[in-house]
């Protein structure tokens, strides 16, 4: 079969029949052309009506470069957001709106997204340390009873601290309770012991906190926490070395807050005022394992 270019009639022709259902092999059978000259005339077509995202979803695009916040307000919570507040605009999926991060095709680049891809060294896990404990409020995070990994029940803590820039002594200890993902966050102008311990009980009476158990890792910061977990008549769980896993929540939550406090941020200006501002942009987040809702609403309903 010589090849023949094809001619606005031809093309007609196509479309009429396309449209009817008929098949492309069909439809050049009945035309007297290859079946392929057909499949890369709509092909071309295809490219010619390519969608310019711009137009289509100019308005998501305005809304998500103004919602948009890697710390708080993630794309998924935006595509959320908007289908609930623009219920006739169009709107992508999530995966969509990534797929043109990738691509380059928005003004958002893989540099603002909540997470990037880094390297680091693999570490072994080490072997359980057998633990020398004087009395039973301090124990090993293995004897801590099973319901508490339930998480249907407020007042299980983890508590640990968030180390500023080297060589200086400001840091910030995050309490996270272990059912409703809420955090506190506390300015600590020193890492001795006992002014841990004491800073974290008057805190915790201060605010009224719910306390049923405390978790915490093997930092010698914490080496006097028991004294405040007496007090309060509550159990504290150490957890084994090497072992961040074992306080999920915890390093969880301090991901989200190195999204305002980038590791080798200096503590030293940081004031309790800013913390507090944080908790509150974090608790009020909508979390996705919550179904979007945020932890203040998980702690009411609980």
């Amino acid at each position: 079969m010589n090849y023949k270019q094809l001619n606005e009639e031809k093309k007609a022709q196509i479309d009429i029949l396309l449209a009817q259902g008929l098949s492309m092999r069909k439809t050049a059978e009945i035309l007297g052309i290859s079946h392929s000259t057909i499949s890369r005339y709509k092909n071309n077509i295809y490219k010619k009506r390519k969608i310019d995202i711009n137009k289509k979803y100019d308005i998501f695009l305005k809304y998500l470069y103004e919602h948009y916040d890697y710390r708080f307000c993630s794309i998924e919570i935006c595509v959320i957001k908007f289908k609930k507040s623009y219920l006739l605009a169009n709107c992508p999926s999530v995966k969509q709106v990534y797929n043109w991060v990738n691509e380059g095709k928005i003004k958002l680049t893989k540099k603002d997204l909540c997470y990037k891809k880094r390297k680091g060294k693999k570490t072994s896990m080490m072997n359980h340390t057998k633990w020398n404990f004087d009395h039973k409020t301090v124990l090993p995070i293995s004897l801590r009873p099973k319901y508490i990994n339930k998480r249907d029940e407020l007042g299980h803590l983890e508590i640990d601290s968030i180390i500023g820039k080297r060589n200086e002594f400001d840091s910030i200890i995050s309490i996270v309770d272990r059912c409703s993902r809420r955090v506190w966050l506390i300015k600590a102008e020193y890492k001795q012991e006992y002014y841990i311990a004491n800073l974290i009980y008057n805190y915790i009476i201060k605010n009224e906190i719910i306390v049923k158990s405390i978790t915490v890792d093997n930092g010698l910061e914490f080496k006097a926490l028991g004294i405040a977990a007496k007090k309060l008549g509550v159990k504290l769980y150490k957890c084994d070395p090497y072992c961040s896993f074992q306080r999920g929540s915890n390093e969880r939550m301090n991901a989200l807050v190195r999204r305002y406090l980038p590791k080798g941020t200096s503590f030293k200006i940081t004031t309790q005022i800013y913390l507090d501002d944080i908790m509150f942009n974090i608790n009020s987040m909508p979390r996705k394992i919550f179904g979007y809702k945020s932890a203040y609403d998980m702690e009411i309903e609980y």
